[in-house]
């Protein structure tokens, strides 16, 4: 049998580098590696785990009661105009007017408009100009669809955030 010579490869680190810069080097590379292996080693969330079914204590019996709204006031040097304004609207008084308060604020005021009670706002209940705008038919009158299309359209011009609720200042 025959055998053939093996080279061996000489690993060593010829004197070119000096210890310091391989040192800082060495350094470097082990606290990448620890860095990696914190970041990386950390268990994913339980969500996102497919095994992971949830246990009935993990799951709540019912829904938290909603926070109470909290009572919010007018930013300082807001005119008094605005400030009326949107207590026409806020209709519980507590300084935030959410779309189905306001719908409700314009359909009070729809009712009180309607003197005569036939479900239209006429010439003399409401001003000229927002029935001529809104009337859609060019009967001269706005019946309650027409009237629903003004408020929806008051509504997002005066929700400048579009956030589907109103403040006192986007008055």
């Amino acid at each position: 049998m025959k055998t053939t010579p093996t080279r061996q490869i000489n690993l060593a680190i010829s004197g070119s580098i000096g210890t310091g810069p391989l040192v800082a080097l060495a350094a470097a590379a082990t606290l990448l590696l620890l860095g990696s292996y914190l970041v990386f080693s950390k268990k994913a969330p339980t969500g996102a785990d497919p095994e992971h079914k949830p246990t009935g204590a993990a799951i709540p019996a019912e829904k938290p009661a909603a926070q109470p709204a909290q009572m919010r006031t007018a930013p300082p040097n807001t005119p008094n105009a605005k400030i009326n304004k949107f207590k026409q609207f806020d209709l519980d008084g507590n300084g935030i007017c959410p779309r189905e308060e306001y719908e409700r604020a314009h359909w009070e005021n729809f009712e009180r408009c309607d003197k005569n009670k036939d479900g239209m706002l006429e010439r003399s209940e409401f001003p000229w100009g927002a029935i001529v705008r809104h009337d859609k038919n060019k009967d001269t009158k706005l019946d309650r669809d027409e009237y629903q299309v003004r408020y929806d359209e008051l509504f997002l011009f005066e929700d400048k955030n579009k956030d589907g609720v109103l403040f006192v200042e986007e008055m």
